[in-house]
């Protein structure tokens, strides 16, 4: 567990509270409890004696509520075809570099030439442009190679660019602009959609992860979120980074693939788009089809923040 990895002392604040590790956990601990003894219609008022409950939107609006998933892709050990653009591990720093010389703040165009990633980096493995654009934008995917070996690229570092989708230069090129619709356009218009995903600054750097380490195939099936949380499908979301991280939340939502009603949720991940109060991506895993699902999940619906209730101090106790 996220928590358990901390010092009980660790403190983590959110508005004007703030919350010592031990307080987290032993929040948690009740959470679970609550789910494991309560029926459904008992577990909102039980929720609700244990639990602050504070409503996140924007001032505009209702929460913004989008899906993700882990992408399956194919890759090379070497570039070969379509298969140019490397998957590239983060660079390795020296202390001699300048700010314009240091390779973690390259745009992506810069990392399109072989010079440059072959003097700061290391391929992992060799991807297709509009895959390669895919794992960067969800930030892992699962790869198998022409010799049959699987496993897995997940997020290690960026550059600190901000994301430009390259939706905004396709409008009237590609018939649709959702990102895995992208491998088809490119057939068709190789040139312009190349340079729209090119034009987009920001850089994601991967670490490699071999499936055979796991214990577990339930383990080997879940990326790395934030922090070193493992995603659990229909559990875990994206949250702007002023949403502490493992805190729990009810989300509620309707839509034409998925619709939910104050399903527990964990913030187990971030993500460069997903800013703002409310502003919430809905963690739907890797299996076939689900890229479907999550690329038409855009909707409006309830984020509710779940904080540890504070104990009231009894003052008729308190040595005078």
């Amino acid at each position: 567990m996220y928590f358990k990895r901390m010092s009980e002392d660790t403190k983590i604040r959110f508005l004007e509270e703030e919350y010592t590790n031990r307080e987290i956990l032993k929040s948690l601990v009740e959470l679970q409890n609550i789910v494991h003894d309560s029926s459904d219609l008992q577990l909102q008022n039980e929720i609700q004696k244990k639990f602050k409950l504070i409503d996140l939107s924007p001032d505009d609006g209702a929460p913004t509520i989008t899906g993700y998933y882990e992408v399956r892709i194919n890759g090379k050990n070497q570039p070969e075809g379509e298969y140019q653009y490397p998957a590239l591990s983060p660079p390795t720093l020296k202390s001699d570099y300048t700010t314009t010389e240091n390779p973690m703040h390259f745009p992506r165009e810069r990392w399109k030439f072989k010079a440059i990633w072959e003097k700061y980096s290391k391929p992992i493995v060799f991807l297709r442009l509009t895959d390669l654009h895919l794992a960067q934008l969800e930030g892992s995917a699962l790869v198998q190679t022409d010799t049959n070996e699987s496993f897995r690229i997940n997020y290690a570092a960026d550059n600190g660019q901000n994301y430009i989708s390259p939706s905004i230069f396709l409008q009237g090129i590609c018939p649709s602009l959702k990102p895995y619709h992208l491998s088809n356009c490119i057939l068709l218009k190789p040139k312009e959609v190349t340079e729209a995903i090119l034009k987009n600054p920001r850089y994601i750097f991967f670490e490699k992860e071999t499936l055979s380490n796991f214990k577990t195939n339930e383990d080997r099936l879940r990326p790395l979120g934030s922090g070193g949380i493992r995603l659990v499908p229909f559990r875990s979301v994206a949250m702007d980074k002023q949403i502490p991280l493992g805190f729990p939340i009810l989300l509620s939502f309707q839509s034409n693939h998925e619709s939910v009603n104050n399903h527990l949720v964990f913030v187990h991940d971030r993500g460069n788009a997903i800013t703002g109060e409310g502003r919430l991506d809905y963690f739907l895993g890797n299996d076939m089809g689900i890229e479907e699902i999550a690329n038409h999940l855009l909707t409006k619906g309830k984020v509710t923040l779940l904080l540890p209730k504070k104990q009231k101090t009894d003052k008729r106790n308190k040595v005078k």
